[in-house]
This record gives structure tokens, C-alpha cells and sequence, in this order.
């Protein structure tokens, strides 16, 4: 087997991020409590959780890292500040594998809390499905690290160099959509892929290829 070489683009080491999302569950808590009365009397919201680098017009967009553009800075395992069926729609992407299993299912119940009767919430993650496909040699996936091996590059793919707490199949994902009371889910990745779709005026659709999606209903 090939040395295993860190490529770019360069990642900060997870034991590091661990010690900011310490202190940061904390460091929010007055922010958050301020974004409750804001947004007290506030109804039909776009939602978009851990939103990243990708900042979505439209949308409010809410991330731990007090550095990224975002309308709130929370912390997605505290209780989100928004009411009861205030949300037309909630968009989640490559976010919960970034916590841990009843982090994650902790969140999803928030969402279906703030979910609107009539809203729907895009959920997306890496999939198990696609490591089968790296070892089964149809897709490379070469990081945060290279390898030569599709095994490696399987779990590389899917716990990203230690960024990712859990993995999930689709029926994982279903098992933990249920449990948080969403009343009809349906895997939108099994038929559409990644492709675009209008929800509420907002166009979704730039999941990385091979990303495991479901759409939430109530």
C-alpha cells in the first residue's frame, strides 16, 4: 500500500475543533436566547442549519463558527430558537454526521418541533451506499487522504478523517427520522440524486455526488 499523504485542501485537526465546539455550546446561550425573542412572532421561515461556507440568499442561515456568514451564530445541540411550526422549510446538509447518534437524533426532533404543517425539511448526508460503490471500484474518493486501496478510501470517505461522529444508510437515517416523529419520509436521493428542486421559492440541489437525501414531512 501506497504512504498515506494528506491532500489539499488542508483541514483543521478535529482534536482542535473539539475544544471550540466545547466551549462554544456555551459561549451561544446568551446569542441563542437573544435569537428567541427575535424571532418570537416570526412565521413561514427558510431554514438552513450548519450552513457553512455555503451561504444560501433567502434563507436564514444558521452555523457554530462565529467566523462564517450566517444570519445566527448557534449551536445546533442546543434547542433552536425558533417556534413551534415556524418553519416552511428546513435544509440540512452534511451536517449531522458531524454529530453524535443522539446529538443527531436530538436535532431532527427540533426540526420536526419548528416544522410548519404544511413544511418540509431536505436532509443530507454521506452515505453508506456510496462506500459500497468506492469498494466496489466504480468511485474514488481520495479525501482528506489518499489511498490506494478502495477500503481505505471507503472509510476515509465516510468518517473524514475524524470529522464525522456517525454514518448512515438510508435505513438509519429512516429509523432516526421516525423516532423524531416526522410522519411521512422519503429517500429523494433513491430517485433524483442530487438533482435541483423548488421549495418555497428557494432552489436546493448542490449536495456532493453520492449524498444520501430525504425529504421530512410531518
Amino acid at each position: 500500500m501506497q504512504p498515506v499523504v494528506p491532500t489539499n485542501p488542508p483541514m483543521i485537526k478535529q482534536n482542535l475543533k473539539d475544544i471550540y465546539f466545547i466551549a462554544n455550546q456555551w459561549l451561544v446561550l446568551p446569542n441563542t436566547w437573544y435569537s428567541k425573542m427575535r424571532m418570537r412572532s416570526r412565521q413561514g421561515l427558510l431554514l438552513h442549519l450548519g450552513c457553512g461556507d455555503d451561504y444560501l440568499e433567502g434563507m436564514i442561515n444558521v452555523d457554530g463558527n462565529i467566523r462564517r456568514k450566517k444570519e445566527f451564530w448557534l449551536d445546533l445541540r442546543n434547542r433552536l430558537p425558533f417556534r413551534e411550526g415556524s418553519a416552511s422549510l428546513v435544509f440540512c446538509s452534511h451536517t449531522l454526521e458531524h454529530l453524535y447518534p443522539d446529538e443527531a437524533l436530538a436535532l431532527l426532533e427540533e426540526i420536526r418541533r419548528v416544522l410548519a404543517d404544511d413544511g418540509v425539511a431536505r436532509i443530507a448526508v454521506p452515505s453508506f451506499e456510496m462506500c459500497l460503490q468506492i469498494i466496489a471500484g466504480r468511485v474514488r474518493k481520495e479525501w482528506p487522504r489518499k489511498f490506494a486501496d478502495a477500503e481505505s478510501q471507503a472509510l476515509n470517505y465516510l468518517f473524514c478523517d475524524g470529522q464525522h461522529k456517525y454514518g448512515y444508510c438510508a435505513a438509519t437515517l429512516r429509523a432516526f427520522a421516525e423516532e423524531a416523529g416526522f410522519g411521512r419520509i422519503e429517500n429523494y436521493s433513491e430517485l433524483n440524486g442530487s438533482a435541483e428542486k423548488v421549495y418555497h421559492g428557494v432552489v436546493l440541489g448542490n449536495e456532493p455526488p453520492g449524498s444520501l437525501i430525504f425529504e421530512l414531512y410531518p
